[in-house]
C-alpha cells in the first residue's frame, strides 16, 4: 500500500511538470532599449498627433515621442536661445525617425506589451499606414543547448545511468521550457548536484547522506539566486527539482518490480558500504566539475555576446532604428547633451564676443568680473560661477531625473551615461534582474568545489 501511495505521488508529480513546463513555456523577448520597447509607424496619412492618440486611448503611458519633448536645461538668466542646424536639441529629433526618416519612432516604458498590441492592431487598420516593434520572440537555442550537452556529460561518467537519464530529461525540459541564462545556469547546477545523489543512491542511510552541504549548494541554493531575478523561474526550477528526485524514485521502483517478477536468480547483491562512507566527488570525476564550470562560463559569455548568438531568426522587415550600441556613433549621446548643457548654462556668462562653445573639459571654468570697494577705489576681481567636472554633471543628471515629463534623456540616462547611439537592424537583447550576479555566482560554486577539494585538502575522494 504504501508503495501504491508513493507511486501515485510521484507520477501526478512528474506529469504535473510536465504539463507546466508545456502549457506554460516562455520565449524571451528582445529589446533594443534597455527598460522602453520602440514602436515604429509608417504612413502617409496618419500623424504623429493621430498615432499619440491611439496610444493614449489604448492605454499606454509615458510614451516619449518628438512632440513631447522639451527643452530639459533652461538658463534662467536667458531662456530663450538662438539654436544652430547642429545643437543637441536638432540632432535629437533623429531618435524620432528610422534611418531613411520615412518611419515615425516611439518608445513606451516596459510592461505595456498588451496596450501596445491593440495599439498596433488599429493602426494597422489605417489606410497606407504599417506599425511594428522591436521587441522580437526568437527562441534562445544555445543555452539549452549547453544544458543538454552537460547532462549528456554526467549521463556518461554516471554508474547509475538509469536513476540519472530521467532526472535529466526532467531538468533539461526546464531549461526548455524556460530558456533564460541564468535558469540554463542553475540546471547545470542541478544535474551535477543529481550526478552525486546516483552514487549514493539505494545505500543505507541515504538519507542523512543526501543533505550534505555540496548537494545542498548545487542543487537547493539555486532557488534562492532564481528567486533574486524572477520568483515565477524559482517556482518552476523546484518543481523540475521534485519531478527530477520523483522520477529517480519511479525509476527505482520500477526496477525492483522489474527483478521481483522476471529475475529469477537466487542472488541479490547488497550495497556493504553507507551513503556516508562514499565519496561525492573522486578524482576520477574531476572532468565533471571542470565541465560545469566550462558550461556557465559559456552561458557567462552568452550574456555578454547578446542574443544575436542564441537567436536563429530576425526579423529583416524592421527598419533601421535609433539603438545603443558598441561601436561608431551617429547619433547624439549624453556626452552631446551634457556638451550642450555646459553651454547652455554659461551663456549668459560669456561675452557675447567670444568664439563659439566649444566641447568642454574637465577643469573649463566660467568666470564672472565682481567689483568691491577697495579703500575708496572700486577693484575688478573674478570670481568662478561654473567649473565642469563630476559636480556639474551631476547636477544636470539629477535635473534630468526631476523631469516631468517622458523625456528622451531620462530613456539615455537609463541606458548608461557612456552609451553611443546608431541606426541598427540588430542589437536586441533580453535581459533579467541580477542576471551578471546571478551567472558569477554561479560560476562561483565549481571554483569552490575545485578549490576545496584541490588547495585545500589535497587529495580526492573525501566527502563533505
Amino acid at each position: 500500500m504504501r508503495q501504491l501511495k508513493l507511486l501515485i505521488v510521484t507520477s501526478a508529480i512528474c506529469f504535473s511538470a510536465l504539463f507546466l513546463f508545456v502549457f506554460f513555456r516562455t520565449v524571451p523577448v528582445s529589446r533594443i532599449w534597455k527598460g522602453y520597447q520602440v514602436l515604429y509607424v509608417t504612413s502617409k496619412t496618419a500623424s504623429e498627433p493621430q498615432i499619440l492618440s491611439l496610444l493614449e486611448k489604448n492605454g499606454c503611458k509615458n510614451v516619449v515621442s518628438r512632440s513631447n519633448q522639451r527643452i530639459p536645461i533652461v538658463s534662467k538668466f536667458s531662456p530663450v536661445q538662438v539654436q544652430d542646424a547642429r545643437s543637441y536639441l536638432n540632432t535629437r529629433n533623429n531618435f524620432f525617425t528610422d534611418e531613411t526618416n520615412s518611419a515615425m519612432v516611439f518608445y513606451l516604458p516596459d510592461g505595456q506589451d498588451t496596450e501596445l498590441s491593440r495599439t498596433i492592431k488599429e493602426i494597422s487598420n489605417i489606410q497606407n499606414t504599417s506599425a511594428g516593434t522591436d521587441g522580437t520572440a526568437a527562441f534562445p537555442w544555445l543555452s539549452p543547448i549547453i544544458c543538454i550537452i552537460f547532462a549528456l556529460v554526467c549521463v556518461l561518467f554516471a554508474k547509475n545511468k538509469t536513476l540519472l537519464i530521467p532526472a535529466a530529461m526532467f531538468m533539461v525540459l526546464f531549461s526548455l521550457s524556460r530558456p533564460l541564462l541564468t535558469t540554463s545556469a542553475a540546471v547545470c547546477l542541478a544535474l551535477y548536484g543529481f550526478f552525486m545523489v546516483q552514487k549514493i543512491w539505494g545505500r543505507r542511510n541515504f538519507s542523512s547522506a543526501v543533505v550534505s552541504p555540496l548537494i545542498i549548494v548545487c542543487v537547493l541554493l539555486p532557488i534562492l539566486m532564481l528567486f533574486m531575478s524572477s520568483p515565477l523561474s524559482a517556482l518552476f526550477y523546484t518543481l523540475a527539482v521534485a519531478a527530477s528526485f520523483s522520477a529517480m524514485l519511479l525509476a527505482d521502483m520500477l526496477k525492483n518490480r522489474y527483478d521481483e517478477r522476471y529475475v529469477r536468480s537466487r542472488f541479490k547483491p547488497v550495497l556493504i558500504r553507507s551513503a556516508s562512507f562514499i565519496p561525492l566527488i573522486e578524482r576520477k570525476e574531476l572532468k565533471i566539475i571542470l565541465s560545469l564550470f566550462v558550461a556557465i562560463v559559456a552561458i557567462f559569455a552568452v550574456s555578454f555576446a547578446g542574443s544575436s548568438l542564441q537567436n536563429v531568426s530576425l526579423d529583416t522587415s524592421q527598419p533601421a532604428l535609433p539603438a545603443p550600441v558598441s561601436g561608431k556613433s551617429d547619433l547624439p549621446d549624453m556626452d552631446d547633451f551634457m556638451a550642450w548643457s555646459w553651454n547652455t548654462i554659461t551663456f549668459p556668462y560669456r561675452r557675447m564676443t567670444d568664439s563659439a562653445p566649444q566641447i568642454p573639459v574637465d577643469g573649463d571654468r566660467v568666470s564672472i568680473p565682481v567689483f568691491s570697494d577697495a579703500g575708496g577705489k572700486i577693484a575688478e576681481s573674478e570670481q568662478t560661477a561654473f567649473v565642469y567636472n563630476s559636480t556639474f554633471r551631476n547636477s544636470v543628471y539629477d535635473s534630468v531625473k526631476d523631469l516631468p515629463y517622458p523625456a528622451l534623456e531620462k530613456m539615455m540616462l537609463r541606458q548608461g551615461k557612456d552609451v553611443r547611439y546608431s541606426y541598427t537592424k540588430g542589437g536586441a537583447s533580453s535581459s533579467e534582474r541580477w542576471g551578471t550576479m546571478i551567472l558569477i555566482l554561479c560560476m562561483l560554486i565549481p571554483m569552490g568545489i575545485l578549490a576545496y577539494f584541490v588547495l585545500i585538502k589535497r587529495s580526492y575522494g573525501i566527502s563533505l
